[in-house]
């Protein structure tokens, strides 16, 4: 995964406002988690590259991600998606967007 980004702020419906930790360049992107806690201001979200870039095929909005199963080994990175937060690390896969 490409960004490093960190969660900002919340916004309603779901909007994130993410922090780029190297560039410091903002994003704004609808997200939606299933299947765990939702993440919180200042976890850590890890995406490919393509995921926040308008011009990529692979970009869209919203994006809903999941945890990752063992099954699921076959997805491609943009697909796959990282969480850090406080208290645990997840691996993630795109299910929507």
């Amino acid at each position: 995964m490409d960004l490093s980004l960190k969660i900002k702020k919340i916004n309603k419906f779901n909007e994130y406002i993410l922090l780029d930790n190297k560039s410091k360049k903002e994003y704004n992107l609808v997200l939606e988690f299933y299947g765990m806690k939702t993440p919180k201001v200042n976890d850590v979200l890890l995406l490919n590259a393509n995921l926040v870039n308008p011009k990529s095929k692979w970009y869209s909005q919203p994006y809903a991600f999941e945890p990752l199963e063992n099954d699921d080994l076959d997805l491609n990175e943009s697909d796959m998606a990282g969480l850090v937060t406080k208290d645990k690390k997840y691996v993630l896969k795109r299910i929507y967007g």
